[in-house]
């Protein structure tokens, strides 16, 4: 059984308006490796809140890499069975289906990471 510590949340992460080019005209939230504040080899994301207009949808990626498309991007929690793994360097991106011009509230997401002790690569952290 893992043995994990709580690297806690990140501050509120607040979308604006795309500036990646990905998800143009809609809201994106990047969480880059300054907000995921990951130091050690592997970090899982175990948890995050999502909160977003009523209606829309948000898709996850991690760095290039879909990982997961939330249907419903407004008042969520997103629990995931299988963790998504976070290494240094890495960043998330929160892709709303949902038009800046004329969907608010505005995004928002707050992500909790965790890692095990007994990796090799998280030893001594």
């Amino acid at each position: 059984m893992a043995r994990y510590r709580d690297l806690g949340p990140t501050q509120l992460l607040t979308a604006t308006v795309d500036k990646t080019g990905r998800n143009q005209g809609n809201w994106t939230i990047v969480a880059d490796p300054q907000a995921l504040n990951c130091k050690v080899a592997q970090a899982e994301v175990h948890q995050i809140t999502i909160d977003g207009p009523i209606g829309s949808s948000v898709a996850l990626y991690r760095n290039q890499q879909a990982w997961n498309k939330v249907v419903q991007g407004w008042a969520n929690n997103y629990d995931p069975t299988n963790p998504l793994y976070i290494r240094p360097g890495d960043s998330l991106f929160f892709f709303w289906h949902a038009s800046a011009a004329i969907w608010l509230p505005v995004p928002t997401a707050v992500v909790w990471l965790r890692y095990d002790l007994d990796l090799p690569g998280n030893q001594g952290a």
